[in-house]
Formats: C-alpha cells, sequence, structure tokens
C-alpha cells in the first residue's frame, strides 16, 4: 500500500474529503438529533398554568379552522410514529457511524422502519385535508417518502459497505426533518397533541 505524497515529500492522508464529510455528517446528524431531542423533552414536560392564555398565543400563527382542527387532529398519530421512526433512523446512523460500523446491525435496526413510513405514507394519503392545508398535507407526503427513501438508501451499505450512502441518506432525511417541523409549527404548536 502506498501513500500519497505531495512535491515537498508530506504524506498526505489518503482519504481528506471522506474524512471531511464524514466530520460534516457526524455534527450534523448530532445537532440534529439534539433539537428533536430538545422539542420532545419540551413537548413532554408538563406546561404551567398559564394565567393569559392569550398572552401565549403566536400573534403570526391564526387559530386553525375546525376542519383544519380535525385534519390535525387525524394526522397527530401518523406524525407521533413518523418522528419516532425518523429519531431511530439518525440514532442507528450516528451508531454505525460512530464506532458500531457493522452493516447487519444497521440494518437490523433500520429495515423495521421501512414500513413504518410505508404505511405513514399510506395513511396520510388517505386523509382529506382541508382547501387551505392541501398544499401542507402535500409536503408532509413528500417528506415522508423522503423518509422512506432514506433509510432504502442507508440499507445500501450493507451490499457495498460504501459510507456514502449515509450522507445521501442524511440529506433526504434532514430536508424531510426540517419540512415535518415547519408543518408542526403550524398544526402542532409547541408539538402537543391536538384536542
Amino acid at each position: 500500500m502506498t501513500a500519497n505524497v505531495d512535491k515537498s515529500g508530506a504524506v498526505l492522508p489518503k482519504y481528506p474529503i471522506k474524512g471531511v464529510a464524514t466530520f460534516t455528517l457526524l455534527v450534523a446528524l448530532s445537532a440534529f438529533a439534539a433539537y428533536v431531542g430538545l422539542r420532545e423533552f419540551r413537548s413532554s414536560a408538563p406546561a404551567a398554568p398559564v394565567a393569559n392564555a392569550a398572552f401565549m398565543a403566536d400573534p403570526q400563527l391564526p387559530s386553525l379552522t375546525p376542519e383544519e382542527e380535525a385534519y390535525a387532529a387525524a394526522l397527530w398519530p401518523i406524525h407521533s410514529a413518523v418522528k419516532q421512526a425518523a429519531i431511530r433512523m439518525t440514532f442507528a446512523g450516528l451508531n454505525y457511524k460512530t464506532g458500531d460500523q457493522d452493516a447487519k446491525a444497521l440494518q437490523a435496526k433500520v429495515q423495521p422502519l421501512i414500513p413504518v413510513f410505508e404505511s405513514a405514507a399510506r395513511d396520510t394519503a388517505r386523509l382529506a385535508p382541508p382547501p387551505t392545508l392541501a398544499d401542507a398535507h402535500a409536503s408532509y407526503r413528500a417528506a415522508i417518502d423522503a423518509y422512506a427513501a432514506a433509510s432504502r438508501e442507508m440499507l445500501k451499505i450493507v451490499a457495498d459497505g460504501s459510507e456514502d450512502h449515509l450522507l445521501i441518506a442524511h440529506r433526504g432525511s434532514e430536508q424531510a426533518g426540517v419540512t415535518l417541523l415547519k408543518l408542526s409549527d403550524v398544526l402542532w404548536p409547541g408539538e402537543y397533541k391536538p384536542n
């Protein structure tokens, strides 16, 4: 095995881009996991009594109509399953990248998530959103599809061992996560279950 050497005779790392990409992936996944964990902690913490609920209302967000509220309530169990599966997928990738390096263990963690995303896609397709949430509904469906595609991409590492699949999966998963966070702020402010 020969080392890469520059003109001055200094030994260069064999895969500098791969190292930078790996570091970037770890930082991004860690930040996303911390953000999601913080949101989960806040949503599960008991709410303090509020003397004036109008004070807490976001003036930017209009109240949901009864039809929008019904849609949000119907989407909530789907959203909960998707959110949990996405977190498990993120941690499976982090675990693999930070030392496990066992493709079969990664497969065992990620494979069961694919049916969760597929089921969520079918269940979401059955919902009839009010016209005011048609775009949000389409975005939500696209995000679920992106999570399913990311999980399938992660599994490709079993076949060829290339960690590039983790980077590709991360990009799709990150985009889906951002979409769901934006939509959840509209449909479920503070991630509390709608009434």
